[in-house]
């Protein structure tokens, strides 16, 4: 400890001090805030941390997401050290900030601090914080464990006389959300400040009200002291280090790591400049009646084909008359469907006779027309230079469904069949068995499409394990109703090439507004079968609304068939096989600043009924982050540990990290436990998912990069 001070006062001696910008810092729970203690600041919006940090016998390991302006959440594992062997805690955090900072008033944040968990850092919160010149001053007051220093009777209590208990402990398995304690029970006053001594470092102090009692209870330290403080060091814009001493006999580190979906690392993608709109020539003529001139379409056909194909878009079918050219495209490099439309449109001006004066482009995605984009040529050729020609361009077109577009009009030769495939590594990863916290796999993967005809697709992917770090013996299942997703340890230590899926599907569309799919074989990894969905979305809405119902059994773990499994262990498992029907009606809906929400209402793989519900934030360049969370008519008790299924996700596009066009994605789900109630079948390229790019709202979006 006296190594710390001393290594301080010889910073800030030979530091040269100077009023730096106040900064957001991380505190060691992962969440904006002083060392212990919560601020009411905010990161910048979106922005994305994952921080670590170590103190005494506790290592916490928090991602944290702004995910608006004023709201911040977070999911934190820990591994605490006790007498009774290591407790792997999850937790989850929100905080919302009520007020922003004017030149009188302080900004004013309330927050629940692990309100999801075992309640091991469970604490509500009011915070407020003001800046003076560079120094930001917060002050609060606790309730919970945020209330267990110097407390005093909970102000609340004139409201009610319930506020002025709360109980100890925590019911059943964990990760039940227990509002009946929040903001109850004794509370207490912490306050603190941060001081940006340099550009790179912040200094900060705190008077604590966190009594820190499971932990001296634990043996990790004595309280002797309510003030802390820590010392930040800007890396650089993206990474933090801080050192902390705390209670007065401690001392711990964190590390955090920052990004921000809405910036790319390597800055905007390196596209090639597009074709420029050749205007048409006042003079040019075509002969009347030229559309219908077979060698004329087939040549258009033959000159649109390659030019496309080298931009990353497919060219599935032109349907011509004098004065219409309708083009029907599949994209496949561009992230921004208004930017492939865009150059699409570009090339069309160029080769087109001058009696074409309407030019519509049907973007289409895995065999699914979504919508027909329309706009004048004349707008195409007025616009393309001009500061507002984005703005400009949109309100010149017109955007409409595409369900009776003939997309096999003036078909390219050669579109079908068609046949792609891929390989490559491939690192899977299975989180948070407290006998071995993260399981890495690593292994090669090869992905193989076939497309024999216009909406019907044969996707299958081959995994081969080459390493890993699996524990010797697998854990086996505690659950007491059927184990549809508990067991998936054992299909994770599958020796052999696996076969993770083998689907025949076919997308259609049946009526206007209307859209559909069959899919049959290997769905996912531990099912196959039947499903069949059916989604309505008008092409100009926010709102769509899907049915979809799937009759599947479980396969056998070695991924050869539906042979009955066997799970041997004492008194767990014999010789077994599921089938089942699940089905689900779910609804959709597309907010501002990009927030989409998705119900799901139905029957899940275990048979049980209820309701799942997911919010999830997308920003133009394809980055997603959300959350969900499933309950079902399955008891907390009979779900066993966490209560209730959860988690988070997120889908990070490749062109994000790599600088150029891309459509691959790589999706990441967090889910604090894998148990059984609440289990969706895992089904790729929903309707809705596949559709929504290509309609309005999605459009006007990202309709900014059309002259990209």
């Amino acid at each position: 400890m006296k190594l710390f001070w001393a290594a301080l006062s010889g910073v800030l001696c030979t530091a040269h001090i100077s009023f730096a910008e106040p900064r957001v810092t991380y505190n060691a729970y992962g969440m904006p805030g002083l060392v212990d203690m919560p601020s009411a600041q905010s990161a910048p919006d979106a922005e994305l941390s994952f921080s670590v940090s170590q103190s005494g016998k506790s290592l916490r390991n928090t991602l944290t997401f702004q995910i608006a302006p004023r709201l911040t959440g977070a999911f934190r594992y820990s591994s605490i050290e006790r007498p009774q062997g290591t407790l792997y805690d999850r937790s989850f955090d929100l905080r919302y900030r009520l007020l922003d900072e004017t030149q009188l008033r302080p900004a004013v944040a309330v927050g629940l601090q692990d309100f999801i968990g075992t309640g091991v850092y469970s604490g509500e919160y009011v915070a407020a914080s003001k800046t003076f010149g560079p120094v930001v001053a917060t002050a609060g007051i606790g309730w919970g464990r945020l209330g267990s220093h110097n407390s005093f009777d909970n102000p609340l209590g004139v409201i009610s006389s319930r506020f002025d208990t709360r109980d100890a402990g925590f019911t059943g398995t964990g990760g039940r959300i227990e509002s009946a304690r929040w903001f109850r029970g004794p509370a207490a006053f912490f306050a603190g400040f941060a001081w940006p001594v340099t550009d790179k470092v912040t200094l900060k102090a705190e008077y604590s009200s966190d009594a820190y009692t499971q932990e001296v209870a634990y043996g990790h330290f004595e309280h002797r002291s309510p003030f802390n403080l820590a010392l930040d060091y800007q890396i650089k814009p993206t990474v933090q280090l801080t050192a902390y001493a705390q209670h007065g006999d401690e001392i711990g580190i964190l590390a955090s790591l920052t990004s921000n979906p809405k910036h790319s690392p390597g800055g905007a993608t390196r596209d090639p400049a597009p074709m420029p709109v050749l205007p048409r020539a006042k003079a040019q003529v075509a002969p009347a009646g030229w559309s219908e001139i077979p060698s004329l379409r087939s040549a258009l056909i033959t000159a649109l084909t390659p030019v496309l194909r080298q931009d990353g878009i497919q060219l599935i079918g032109l349907s011509l008359t004098d004065t219409i050219a309708i083009a029907t495209v599949e994209n496949h490099r561009y992230q921004s469907q208004p930017q492939a439309i865009g150059h699409v449109a570009r090339l069309l001006s160029n080769v087109l006779p001058a009696s074409v004066d309407t030019i519509a482009v049907v973007p289409m995605v895995k065999g699914i027309a979504g919508s027909q984009v329309i706009f004048p040529r004349d707008a195409l050729e007025a616009h393309e230079a001009t500061a507002t020609g984005a703005s400009d361009m949109r309100a010149a077109t017109i955007v409409t469904d595409a369900a009776a577009v003939d997309h096999r009009a003036a078909a390219a030769e050669g579109v079908f069949p068609q046949f792609s495939w891929s390989f490559g590594p491939d690192v899977s990863a299975s989180l948070f068995d407290p006998d071995n916290p993260v399981a890495l796999s690593l292994g090669a993967k090869l992905t193989a499409e076939w497309v024999p005809a216009r909406g019907v697709y044969v996707t299958g992917t081959l995994r081969q394990n080459i390493v890993d770090n699996y524990t010797s013996t697998p854990r086996y299942s505690d659950s007491i109703i059927t184990h549809v997703r508990s067991d998936s340890t054992f299909y994770d230590r599958a020796n052999g090439p696996v076969l993770q899926d083998l689907t025949a599907n076919y997308r259609f569309r049946p009526g206007t507004n209307l859209y559909g799919r069959f899919s049959a074989g290997y769905l996912e990894r531990m099912y196959g079968g039947l499903s069949a969905e059916l989604l309505w979305k008008p092409v100009d809405s926010k709102f769509g609304l899907g049915f979809e119902v799937s009759a599947v059994r479980q396969r056998s773990f070695d991924g050869l068939g539906f042979a009955p499994l066997t799970v041997t262990t004492a008194g767990l498992g014999a010789p077994r096989s599921y089938d089942t029907i699940t089905g689900h009606l779910s609804g959709y809906y597309a907010f501002d600043n990009g927030l989409h929400a998705q119900v799901d209402v139905g029957r899940y793989l275990a048979k049980d009924w209820g309701m799942s519900v997911q919010l999830n934030r997308e920003f133009n360049n394809g980055w997603k982050v959300g959350a969900y969370a499933t309950l079902t008519d399955i008891s907390f008790d009979d779900f066993g540990e966490g209560s209730f299924d959860k988690g988070i996700f997120m889908e990070i596009p490749t062109s994000w990290s790599i600088g150029r066009q891309s459509r691959v994605k790589r999706s990441v789900v967090i889910r604090p436990l894998l148990r059984d109630g609440g289990a969706k079948l895992d089904l790729s390229d929903r309707l809705y998912d596949l559709v929504r790019d290509t309609h309005v709202p999605q459009l006007e979006a990202q309709w900014g990069r059309f002259w990209r």
